[in-house]
């Protein structure tokens, strides 16, 4: 039975609150439009066009519909007659009035959120919290027109593959693999794997997106920045091509490639954070910050005393993610848990360090992946995971080094190979002195 206190008071307050919320974006947004027609037609009355678009769809529409929710449900008690009847005559409403007010250029977004309203009031009387939310994620949809209308012409059908594939992946494929061990060191589990390739795909998908956000020809700083969380191996070949051709991005360029160069060590540990645990943190933060901070130095130096930006060509950044690379990453990381594994069974961890530094020559992801998974896995120790992953990033960055020396000639490279070593010996002595 119905009574008035407080409590009832405050849910009918939030009722209306949560349809003014929606109600004042659509009404803000029918004066948007009002006033680009006015604009175009300096003839018509403001009063005709103010609201034109959405008519009686605006604030106070909104917050009624969601109090008729509110209200089909107290009344109705545990049942759902009066609900339903209360949503099919507003939804009967709605359409008439949508059918009556028609323009061609018109689509269905106020009105689907009319539709949505009473639900939400209906909702509010089960789940508080959860009405809020939603009537939060609805207004954000509705303000967002303005930003997906700028970015579809942007999008190519490429990316709309790669995210659905992300996104079947984490939806789909992963639930699928058992989560047992496969090898005789227990280190090969095919869920652990496909976490892992699933978690480098995000992580490189989301440095694409930046790309793609920022634009792909950029100064040296963003193209560090940005560019080092996609690919620092294509930051420092075009760069370095560019500074072949243009003696003068020479400083840019090296600032570029060190950015990079930090951006995949703090890349590193947080992967190895993510999946070895606080355990591996610890250990690895002192040597990475050492490794960043030089690099930093280095480049900040080199910046003030140029102050130019990388000009003129684009990276050819592509969409980093595809079902068959992502097979491909999973193939190389269960390939680097079984070495690593067995270098360490067969020869200790001589033979691991020799695996870890080879693999990183490479791409140094499989390798901190496969430690990383070992130490929260099978108990390898950390300090030893440590070493392992600060050789493996020391070989990819020397490794950047030789790429920009032969892409953009001795000149370029000399200075820049000192600098990154330079980095890789300071993670080395503080890695040292840790232990």
């Amino acid at each position: 039975m119905l009574s008035l206190d407080l409590s009832t008071l405050k849910e009918a307050a939030t009722a209306v609150a949560l349809g003014l919320m929606m109600g004042l974006e659509r009404e803000r947004s029918g004066f948007e439009r009002s006033q680009e027609g006015q604009a175009a037609a300096h003839n018509r009355r403001e009063s005709d066009l103010v609201g034109a678009p959405h008519g009686g769809l605006g604030a106070r529409t909104f917050a009624l519909l969601t109090l008729v929710g509110w209200i089909s449900v107290k009344v109705g008690g545990d049942g759902l007659a009066m609900p339903i009847a209360a949503m099919a005559m507003s939804a009967l409403m709605i359409g008439l009035f949508y059918v009556k007010t028609n323009v061609s250029d018109r689509g269905l977004t106020t009105e689907i959120a009319a539709l949505a309203a009473p639900l939400l009031g209906m909702l509010l009387t089960r789940d508080a919290l959860l009405a809020v939310a939603t009537t939060v994620i609805v207004t954000l949809l509705l303000l967002s027109k303005p930003w997906i209308r700028a970015w579809i012409p942007k999008l190519q059908r490429e990316d709309m593959t790669a995210a659905m594939q992300l996104l079947i992946v984490f939806a789909i494929l992963l639930p699928m693999l058992p989560v047992r061990t496969l090898d005789p060191w227990g280190v090969l589990s095919p869920r652990k794997v496909g976490w892992m390739v699933a978690l480098i795909a995000s992580v490189d998908f989301l440095g694409y997106g930046l790309n793609r956000i920022l634009g792909s020809s950029r100064g040296a700083l963003m193209t560090g920045l940005v560019g080092g969380l996609v690919s620092s191996t294509v930051v420092t070949v075009t760069v370095s091509r560019q500074a072949r051709e243009d003696p003068a991005l020479r400083g840019p360029g090296q600032v570029a490639i060190m950015l990079a160069c930090a951006v995949t060590s703090l890349r590193v540990a947080i992967l190895a954070g993510v999946v070895g645990g606080s355990v591996l943190v610890w250990p690895l933060l002192l040597p990475m910050a050492a490794m960043v901070l030089v690099l930093l130095g280095c480049s900040g130096w080199i910046y003030r005393a140029g102050r130019r930006q990388v000009g003129g060509e684009e990276m050819p950044v592509k969409n980093p993610f595809h079902l068959k690379r992502a097979a491909a990453w999973g193939l190389a990381l269960a390939t680097m848990l079984l070495v690593s594994a067995a270098a360490r069974s067969w020869f200790g961890d001589r033979g691991l360090m020799v695996a870890a530094g080879l693999s990183g020559l490479a791409d140094v992801n499989p390798i901190t992946l496969a430690v990383s998974s070992q130490v929260r896995g099978v108990g390898l120790p950390a300090a030893t995971a440590t070493m392992a992953i600060i050789l493996a990033v020391g070989a990819n960055t020397l490794a950047k080094a030789g790429f920009a020396w032969i892409s953009g000639g001795r000149a370029f490279g000399q200075r820049l190979a000192v600098m990154l070593g330079a980095s890789f010996v300071a993670a080395l002595l503080v890695a040292w002195i840790q232990l």
